[in-house]
Parts: structure tokens; C-alpha cells; sequence
């Protein structure tokens, strides 16, 4: 299997992110609460919304490699506990903080907000702080899924994939079929209109890791066949195209995108994508109210989000990080070692 870090994933994640980020400050803003200016141009990053897609691809090849190199499930969930709570908390209380500072109409409560620290919001209907956390609900189920596989059998992954595709096909069409209150939760909740895309990244992760095999190219197609389906052309066309680049990736054509800048976008991207959508919105709000209405103003808002997602990085992700994972370490080394001692 080979070990090297693909470094261009990273990157591909950073400008993924930053394409949602300007999504949000043209589109989605404009959409929600209108632009002052008449001719601003909401269209130039309509698609990039699709950033989101494309994480979810990442997201199937990274956390695959961690299933297939991991202990165990308890081991793995614990692991990705760690990754992903220090950066959310702090992005919640620094978002929460700035909301209801403003007179942007997106404030939030602080059980909202202490509710919203679990991650699990969504699930007992709690309105996220940020629009952007509905992703992490679709990761989290994501994560689930692959720690209930560790608890079986890691290497039965076309069977795993199968099931899954399989699964979220007979959602999808029951909710075409009988669209009731129930099957819509139950197809909003169980990643149905997403799971192809985790399916992907898996694929591709064997095929780095073993060779192009056809079963791995056969769950591909099955794959896009079910994004064209289910969730339509445009879909289709982009999951395309994000397979295609990820193959350039593979094949190593595209080591372009090893560069400083992108690799930095690409280690600020978490935090980035937490931090930027509501905040984004209040200075935009503030900005236009002062007449700053053209659209490269949004540079000033897309700026701000970069120093406070370096600033969680550095601040607390990455200092809590070291810190559980050591003291994790430590705590499991020592459990296993008297497990040891007592058979």
C-alpha cells in the first residue's frame, strides 16, 4: 500500500473551501438578505456550493485510509472527536458572539448554542449557529457508518460500499414514491441524497491503494449513475469532473497545486468552513450599510474569515489536539498494558 501523503488532496480541499466561502458571500447572501446593489453579480460563484460535494469525496478517500490503519471503532470515533470539536466550539462561541453583537436578523440563544456544541443539533431539530454545520451532520453519520464497519470486518469494503449505495437507493425511492414527513426524515438523516459521493472517495482510496481494479471502476459508475438519478444533471456533471481531477491527482498530473499558498488554504480549511458563512453575512451586512456595496468588498469579509481560521488553527485546534492525542496515547497504552498483565 502506498504510504505517501498525497499533499495536492489537501490543497484541493483548501480551494474547495474557499469556493463556498465566496458562494455564500455573493449567492446565498444575496438570496437570503438581498444585496444593496442592484447590478451586483450573485452568478460568478453560484456553483460554488458544490465545494461541499467535493469535501464529501475527500472526506470518503481520508477517513477510509483511517478505517483501514485503525485499532478499532471506539479508537477511531475518539480520534475523530478530537479532530473535529476543539476547531467547532471555538468557531461556535466566536460566531455566537459576533451574531448577537449585530443587528443582522441571524441571532442565536445560548442553549442553541450550548445544544449546538454536541454536533448532534440537527437531530433534536436545533437551529445551527452557522448554516454551514448541516455538512457535519452528513459527516457525522458518515462517521458512524464506518465505526459500526470497524466493528465487523474493515476489509469487506465492496460489500460495505455496495450496501451502503443499495441502502441509500431504497430511500430515495421510497421518498419518491411515498414523500411523507417520516421517509424525508429518514432520507435527510441517513445521508441518502449524499452517500454516493462517500462511496467515491472509498473507491478511489482502494484504487491508490491496490491498482485500478474494474470492480472499483464499476462502483464509480454505479455511483455517478446514482448522482445523475437521484440528485440530477448538474450534480452528475460536477461529481464528473471531481472524479476526473482526483484521477489527475492519483496519476500525479497535477502537481501544481503543491504549492505554499494552496497547501496553506488547504490546512485552514476546516476551520475556515465553520467560521466564515454567518460572520461572513454581519460584516457584509455592516459593509453595505456604509455603502460598500460592489462586489469586491467581499474581500473583506473572505479576509477576516482566513485571520480567525488561522487563529483557531494555531490557537486552539492544533495546541488541543497534541494535547488529547498524547494523553490519549498514554491513558490507552497503559489499559492495554494491564489487560496484558491480568490474562
Amino acid at each position: 500500500m502506498n504510504q505517501k501523503r498525497i499533499t495536492e488532496i489537501d490543497a484541493l480541499r483548501g480551494i474547495a473551501a474557499l469556493f463556498v466561502v465566496l458562494y455564500h458571500y455573493t449567492f446565498h447572501y444575496g438570496r437570503r438578505f438581498g444585496h444593496l446593489s442592484s447590478d451586483y453579480n450573485t452568478e460568478i460563484f453560484s456553483y460554488g456550493h458544490y465545494g461541499v460535494q467535493l469535501f464529501f469525496i475527500i472526506s470518503g478517500f481520508v477517513i477510509f485510509m483511517s478505517v483501514r490503519r485503525g485499532r478499532s471503532a471506539g479508537d477511531f470515533l475518539i480520534k475523530r472527536a478530537f479532530r473535529l470539536y476543539p476547531a467547532y466550539i471555538a468557531a461556535i462561541v466566536i460566531t455566537f458572539i459576533v451574531l448577537n453583537s449585530s443587528a443582522i436578523d441571524i441571532q442565536r440563544t445560548i442553549p442553541e448554542m450550548i445544544l449546538n456544541m454536541t454536533m448532534f443539533q440537527e437531530f433534536f431539530g436545533i437551529r445551527n449557529i452557522d448554516g454551514s454545520y448541516w455538512s457535519l451532520r452528513v459527516e457525522l453519520t458518515f462517521y458512524i457508518m464506518m465505526g459500526v464497519v470497524m466493528l465487523f470486518d474493515k476489509t469487506k469494503v465492496m460489500k460495505v460500499v455496495i450496501l451502503m449505495l443499495i441502502g441509500g437507493m431504497i430511500v430515495q425511492v421510497q421518498s419518491l414514491i411515498v414523500p411523507n414527513d417520516m421517509i424525508q426524515w429518514v432520507e435527510r438523516f441517513s445521508t441518502a441524497n449524499y452517500i454516493q459521493m462517500f462511496v467515491i472517495g472509498i473507491m478511489l482510496h482502494e484504487i491508490w491503494s491496490n491498482g485500478l481494479h474494474r470492480n472499483y471502476v464499476g462502483v464509480i459508475a454505479i455511483s455517478v449513475l446514482y448522482d445523475f438519478i437521484f440528485e440530477g444533471v448538474t450534480n452528475g456533471l460536477f461529481t464528473l469532473m471531481f472524479i476526473g481531477i482526483f484521477a489527475l491527482i492519483l496519476r500525479g498530473k497535477l502537481n501544481f497545486l503543491n504549492n505554499k499558498a494552496l497547501l496553506y488554504l488547504g490546512s485552514i480549511s476546516y476551520p475556515l468552513y465553520l467560521i466564515h458563512q454567518n460572520i461572513g453575512y454581519t460584516l457584509i451586512h455592516i459593509m453595505e450599510d456604509y455603502g460598500l456595496t460592489h462586489e469586491i468588498w467581499i474581500i473583506v469579509p473572505t479576509l477576516v474569515s482566513i485571520l480567525l481560521a488561522h487563529s483557531i488553527l494555531h490557537v486552539v485546534e492544533k495546541p488541543s489536539q497534541n494535547f488529547l492525542f498524547k494523553h490519549y496515547k498514554i491513558i490507552r497504552d497503559n489499559l492495554n498494558k494491564n489487560v496484558s498483565s491480568i490474562r
